[in-house]
């Protein structure tokens, strides 16, 4: 399968930005006039499988993007998103900040309707999260060390960019 955005860090020609990690572009079709794409060039499906500093250097990138947005389209305000993974409304199997420049009645609509939590499922979700920092196998989140016995759980990585791979972390939502 051949990935669209790999095939963009190659062929764009109206790239915004460039370095050796990652590429920005103006997509095609994007949702308002300075929409901006930031993706890296190493081929990753999703955020789980970009190693921290790579991450850092991408939305590093997207402030600096989103920074210049105010000042050269005054742009009123900006969306920072990751869609991360299809149920997320990810299009291609490829890392993607977009930067959306908005304005008073641009007519974009991205909130939803706010449900009322339940408390006990709440209760039920926070411990399963606090639950994965009891599982061994990482030895970091980020540059903070943690104690041993508080790593959270994480897939095999075993070939990395293989499409079942991507399926499977895709499906269990697991880092």
């Amino acid at each position: 399968m051949t990935c669209e955005i790999c095939n963009l860090i190659k062929t764009a020609t109206d790239k915004v930005f460039e370095d050796d990690k990652v590429f920005a572009v103006l997509p095609s079709q994007g949702v308002t006039a300075g929409h901006i794409i930031v993706a890296t060039k190493q081929h990753f499906p999703i955020i789980e499988n970009i190693p921290d500093d790579l991450v850092s250097h991408a939305f590093k990138v997207a402030n600096k993007l989103s920074t210049i947005t105010f000042e050269s389209l005054g742009a009123q305000g900006t969306n920072i998103l990751v869609n991360n993974g299809i149920d997320a409304g990810q299009k291609f199997p490829h890392f993607v900040v977009h930067i959306i420049p908005r304005r008073e009645n641009d007519n974009i609509n991205l909130s939803w309707q706010p449900t009322q939590a339940n408390p006990e499922e709440l209760t039920m979700i926070e411990e399963k999260i606090k639950g994965f920092f009891n599982k061994p196998s990482v030895e970091t989140i980020g540059d903070t060390p943690l104690p041993p016995g508080d790593q959270p759980e994480r897939l095999d990585d075993s070939k990395e960019g293989d499409e079942e791979n991507y399926l499977m972390k895709s499906l269990r939502r697991i880092p």
